[in-house]
C-alpha cells in the first residue's frame, strides 16, 4: 500500500470518527432539548392550572376543581392531570377512572418533599409534580400544622426522539459518506500536488543511489521537513560519495602496488642482465689486457669497448633513477620544431639501419611551449624508440604537430606502421616495468617516465593501436605550462 493511500485512508478514518462523535454528541444533545422542552411546558402547565384551581379549591368547590382538571385535559401534548396527596394516591383526575388509585410509577413522598419529575421513555411521558401548599384559607377543611397537602401532577407527552434520532442518523451518515469521499479526493490532489511530486523525487533519487549513482542530488527548495530531509540525505550521499572515491583511491593504490610487485620479477631479470652483460664483457676485456702487451690499436679497440660498457650501465642506472625521482621540471620557453629534428637526428642510425622513413609536418605557427626541454627530448625520445623496435623490417614514421585554441593546447602525433598493440596489451602499457620485450632487450621504463614527465607538464598522453596496421601516440602539453 503507497503511502499517499495510506495517508488518504488515515485521514478519512480520523475524520469519520470527528464526524460520527460530533453526530451522536449533536443527537443527545437534540434528544435532551426535546426532554427539557417537554418538562418545561408541563411545568408551565402546572403553574397555569394551580392559579385556576387555587381558588376553587379555596371555597371548597371539588365539582368546580373536577371540571376544571377535565377541561386541562382536553389539550393536545396534555396526557393527564391530577392531584394526589402526599402518599401518591389519586384525589381528583382528567380520568375519572384513577381516582382513589396510587400511582405506581411516582416516588414515594414522605415527609412532603417535592418528587423528582419521572420519565416514562416507553409511553414516551414526563410527569411533574407541583406542590399544593397549606395556607390561612385552607383551615377550614386541612389542619394547620401540615405545611404541604398534595401536589398537582400533570403528564405531558414529548416526541418520539428514536425515529427522529434515526432518521438525522441517516442524513448524517449520508453526509459523512459524501464529506469522506469528497474530502479523500481533495486530499489525494493536495497530496499529489504538494507531498506526493517530492516524495516520488525523493524516492527516484534514493533508488538512483541504491543503483550506485552517487551524484545524483535531491532538490532543496523548501525549507519544511522534507526540505531538511533532501538536504540532510543530499549530505548523506556527498559523505557517501567522497568515502566511495577513498575507498576506491585506496583499491587503485592497492593494485598498481601489487601489479608493480608482480612485474618486479620480470623487470629484476631485464635490469640483470642490462647491468651483468656489460659487466661481462669487460670482465674479459680486463682479463685480455691482462695477458701481455698490446699494440695502440688493439689496446684502444679494448678501452672502447669498456667505455661503450661503462654507458650502457649508466644508461639503464639513470633509466631507474629517472623512474624512481620526482624531478621539478626546469621550465623555460620550447620550441617544438628544433627539438623534434633533433630527436629524430640522435635517432638517425637507428631509422636508416630500419629503413623506415620519416616525415614531420606542423600545422602553421605552432606557439612555443613552457616546459623543461630536457625532460620533453626524452619523452619524444621514448617514443620514437618504442616506434622504431615495432617497425621490423622498415615502415613509415610520421610526425605531426597542431595547436587548439580551446583550451590552448599543442598537440604532438607520433604514427607508425609497425606490428600494433593487441587489446588486451594496450591498458598496461604505461604501467612500471611492463614491457612486452624479450628480457634483457628493455625495462620497461620509458612510456611510465614518459606518462610521469608529461602529467608533471600539465599535459595527457595517449594511445590508439590496431594490430597489423600500426600505434598513433598523442602528446598533448599545455601553451602556458601545467
Amino acid at each position: 500500500m503507497s503511502l499517499r493511500l495510506k495517508m488518504t485512508l488515515g485521514i478519512g478514518i480520523i475524520l469519520a470518527s470527528l464526524i460520527l462523535a460530533y453526530a451522536f454528541v449533536a443527537l443527545r444533545s437534540q434528544a435532551r432539548y426535546q426532554q427539557d422542552l417537554a418538562k418545561h411546558q408541563a411545568d408551565l402547565i402546572a403553574t397555569a392550572a394551580a392559579r385556576g384551581l387555587s381558588r376553587a379549591m379555596e371555597r371548597g368547590e371539588t365539582e368546580v376543581v373536577q371540571a376544571i382538571l377535565v377541561r386541562l385535559g382536553e389539550h393536545d401534548v396534555l396526557r393527564g392531570i391530577r392531584i394526589v396527596d402526599t402518599d401518591a394516591r389519586v384525589l381528583r383526575s382528567n380520568r375519572s377512572g384513577e381516582i382513589g388509585q396510587t400511582l405506581s410509577q411516582a416516588p414515594r413522598m414522605a415527609g412532603g418533599s417535592m418528587p423528582e419529575p419521572v420519565w416514562d421513555f416507553q409511553n414516551q411521558l414526563v410527569s411533574v409534580f407541583r406542590p399544593i401548599l397549606n395556607g390561612p384559607q385552607c383551615v377550614s377543611c386541612h389542619p394547620l400544622d401540615r405545611k404541604i397537602l398534595g401536589f398537582l401532577n400533570v403528564l405531558v407527552s414529548f416526541p418520539a426522539v428514536g425515529e427522529d434520532i434515526s432518521h438525522q442518523w441517516t442524513v448524517v451518515i449520508l453526509a459523512a459518506v459524501a464529506s469522506l469521499l469528497a474530502a479523500g479526493v481533495l486530499i489525494a490532489l493536495f497530496f499529489g500536488l504538494v507531498l506526493g511530486r517530492r516524495l516520488d523525487a525523493l524516492a527516484g533519487t534514493m533508488s538512483q543511489v541504491e543503483a550506485g549513482d552517487l551524484f545524483v542530488r535531491v532538490e532543496e527548495a523548501s525549507s519544511d521537513e522534507l526540505g531538511r530531509l533532501g538536504k540532510s540525505f543530499n549530505t548523506m550521499v556527498e559523505r557517501l560519495a567522497e568515502a566511495r572515491r577513498q575507498l576506491e583511491d585506496r583499491h587503485a593504490e592497492q593494485i598498481r602496488r601489487a601489479q608493480s610487485l608482480a612485474a618486479l620479477g620480470t623487470m629484476a631479470a631485464g635490469i640483470a642482465h642490462e647491468i651483468n652483460n656489460p659487466i661481462a664483457g669487460m670482465q674479459n676485456c680486463v682479463r685480455t689486457l691482462l695477458k701481455g702487451n698490446w699494440d695502440k690499436a688493439r689496446l684502444a679497440q679494448y678501452l672502447e669497448m669498456l667505455r661503450e660498457g661503462l654507458e650502457r650501465i649508466g644508461w639503464t642506472v639513470g633509466q631507474l633513477l629517472n623512474f624512481a625521482r620526482e624531478s621539478k621540471p626546469q621550465v623555460t620557453r620550447v620550441n617544438l620544431r628544433p627539438l623534434l629534428r633533433r630527436c629524430l637526428s640522435l635517432l638517425g642510425h637507428e631509422l636508416a639501419a630500419q629503413q623506415i622513413a620519416t616525415s614531420l609536418h606542423m600545422d602553421g605557427e605552432v606557439s612555443d611551449l613552457l616546459g623543461d626541454p630536457h625532460q620533453l627530448e626524452q619523452v619524444f625520445l621514448n617514443v620514437l624508440m618504442n616506434a622504431i623496435e615495432a617497425m621490423h623490417n622498415g615502415g613509415r614514421l610520421e610526425i605531426s604537430v597542431r595547436e587548439r585554441r580551446d583550451p590552448r593546447f599543442v598537440q604532438v602525433a607520433v604514427a607508425d606502421s609497425g606490428a600494433g598493440i593487441p587489446p588486451e596489451v594496450l591498458p598496461r602499457i604505461f604501467d612500471p616495468f611492463f614491457t612486452t620485450k624479450e628480457v634483457g632487450k628493455n625495462t620497461g621504463l620509458g612510456l611510465s617516465v614518459s606518462y610521469g614527465i608529461v602529467r608533471t607538464h600539465g599535459g595527457y598522453i595517449d594511445v590508439e593501436s590496431t594490430v597489423g596496421q600500426g600505434t598513433t601516440v598523442r602528446v598533448d602539453l599545455p601553451v602556458n605550462g601545467g
